[in-house]
């Protein structure tokens, strides 16, 4: 046991240096502008703000209802206070991801010690995924957040905790509704039912609690329905419980990457740089769970596995896939890390398996500062004397921790500075780099700049792109898509557009007089190709973006 609680046992300068290295990170991303989805859903709390509806969501003026509104309350609540930024924005979910970060600790210290707590904190506060999907917020970032706070308070009752933590539980779970709709509660459900089901506790299986929780739940969604029904009819309704989510598998309402195999890989990146324990503790609990025979009183928990593998499931056979959509269950995957790890600890021969984990986590470690190199070597050279001066210090850091620590204390420190440093080095060279090339950025710049009063800036695109224009300028207009659309956009004088070589000469066949402000070479930050990323290669890459001035 002593040889298990020393993997957490450091100097508390330590500690503060680990803390002062993740606040930097989250420092370095927080004024990175954001793009598509994003902007988009910063610019629905926005507009929430400046109509004064919370319930009935738009966007450019148009009805909302692709996502449900917590997201956007939380965003409008933090402008109204602190005013309308990118940093704001970025600070509410990281304030808000402490509830993640202490439910991911409260739910594995319940499960599996609190040794096993506090590393399985360490690694969801610490992974690839948190970091890259805080700078580029989802709802999925939110849902991760109340789907393990309610997992956790479900998890606390049912092992003996006071009815308080069951409907905190539901609370969560409602939440999580609000935050990505049905999927919100399918999660909470499934972890908390099988491991019911597999222990046979057919009176909390069938307990009337649950009517009064439904009850809960609908209450706090109806928020959600009611401004969904006032916009959409029962459209709207039938959008939220089955259309987003059942069309989505099926592909009836949206195909995007069908592959089965596509979270094969995703997931080697959503866990990194812990995937090599995240996958062996998953991987050896469902060995243990299956070898247990499923008896009645089994040791052990299905609050993980059962929040992980129905879903990963459902995922794998959607026609639509995104890696945002294993958010929800990374911080369970990171209890299932840092338990392995633990376990691991417990050896004190070197044997097959922790030599082969040891030797895993070590490509990891380098595949990360290779991926670096790349960034800051050969696609975008930096040349920065701070930038140099504080990788060094991680590099000295990593050094120090070689030196001082060993077997599985050395690979989780080596692990988190690594990935630290790699996402500082996206942050603030990488991204800012790349971002030169993202035409919007400065669209919105020139645009503020230039406009007179009552002029608004529209776009002429195809939907679901370049939201970050409507968000960063200061008079937005609305987005028009189709050629059917652009007398409704010509009737708009004075104001301005923003569109691509098509768009510009479809504009100026039907109103000659129209000025070209300015062209701009452009490629999408969701595009990055590697053709585009390698410099020999960028200028054909390049695409032609324009702003227009309408008579």
């Amino acid at each position: 046991m002593n040889a298990t609680k020393n993997i957490l046992q450091v100097k508390p300068v330590a500690l503060i240096i680990l803390l002062l290295l993740f606040l930097g990170v989250v420092w370095s991303s927080l004024s990175l502008p954001m793009v598509v989805n994003a902007a988009k859903y910063a610019q629905v709390s926005r507009e929430m703000l400046s109509g004064g509806d919370w319930i009935r969501l738009s966007i450019a003026g148009e009805a909302y209802d692709q996502k449900p509104p917590l997201l956007f309350w939380i965003g409008a609540v933090f402008f109204q206070f602190f005013g309308i930024s990118t940093p704001v924005w970025k600070i509410a979910f990281y304030l808000v991801s402490l509830l993640g970060i202490w439910s991911t600790y409260q739910l594995g210290k319940l499960l599996y010690g609190k040794e096993s707590g506090m590393l399985a904190a360490l690694f969801w506060a610490c992974s690839l995924s948190f970091f890259y999907y805080h700078n580029d917020v989802h709802t999925d970032t939110l849902l991760a957040d109340m789907v393990i706070f309610a997992i956790w308070q479900l998890a606390v009752f049912f092992r003996g905790g006071k009815s308080i933590h069951f409907y905190l539980g539901i609370v969560g779970t409602g939440l999580a509704m609000l935050a990505k709709g049905p999927v919100g509660m399918a999660i909470p459900a499934m972890a908390t039912g099988l491991d019911l089901l597999i222990r046979r506790d057919w009176k909390a299986v069938f307990h009337p609690r649950w009517l009064i929780a439904a009850l809960i739940i609908a209450l706090m969604i109806s928020p959600a329905l009611i401004g969904l029904y006032q916009q959409f009819g029962m459209k709207g309704i039938t959008f939220y419980f089955w259309t987003n989510n059942v069309g989505r598998i099926t592909g009836s309402y949206y195909v995007q990457n069908p592959d089965p195999g596509f979270y094969l890989h995703t997931i080697l990146y959503m866990l990194a740089p812990f995937t090599i324990f995240a996958l062996a503790g998953f991987f050896v609990r469902i060995k243990e769970t299956v070898t247990s025979r499923l008896k009645p009183g089994m040791t052990g928990e299905l609050f993980t596995l059962g929040g992980i593998v129905p879903y990963l499931i459902v995922l794998s056979v959607s026609k639509t896939k995104n890696p945002h959509y294993l958010m929800a269950i990374v911080p369970l995957f990171m209890i299932l890390a840092a338990w392995y790890a633990l376990r691991l600890a417990r050896e004190t021969k070197l044997t097959k398996t922790r030599f082969w984990i040891f030797s895993l986590n070590n490509l990891v470690h380098l595949a990360l500062w290779g991926i670096m190199a790349l960034f800051v070597f050969w696609f975008f050279p930096e040349k920065r004397m701070i930038f140099w001066l504080i990788i060094l210090a991680f590099l000295v850091l990593i050094l120090l921790s070689i030196l001082k620590f060993t077997g599985i204390k050395r690979q989780v420190a080596t692990l988190t500075l690594s990935i630290l440093a790699l996402m500082f080095s996206l942050f603030y060279s990488f991204y800012p780099s790349i971002g030169a090339y993202h035409a919007p950025f400065k669209v919105a710049e020139d645009f503020n700049r230039q406009a007179k009063a009552g002029e608004q800036i529209h776009l002429y695109l195809k939907p679901s792109r370049y939201w970050e224009i409507l968000f960063y300028s200061t008079h937005p207009g609305r987005y028009y898509v189709t050629e059917d659309d652009l007398p409704g956009l010509l009737k708009q004088n004075k104001d301005w557009v923003f569109t691509d070589t098509a768009g510009k000469d479809q504009i100026i066949n039907k109103l000659p007089e129209t000025e070209i402000v300015a062209e701009y070479d452009h490629r999408s930050l969701s595009q990055a190709t590697p053709r585009f990323l390698n410099p020999r290669t960028r200028a054909s890459k390049l695409e032609k973006r324009y702003l227009l001035h309408l008579p």
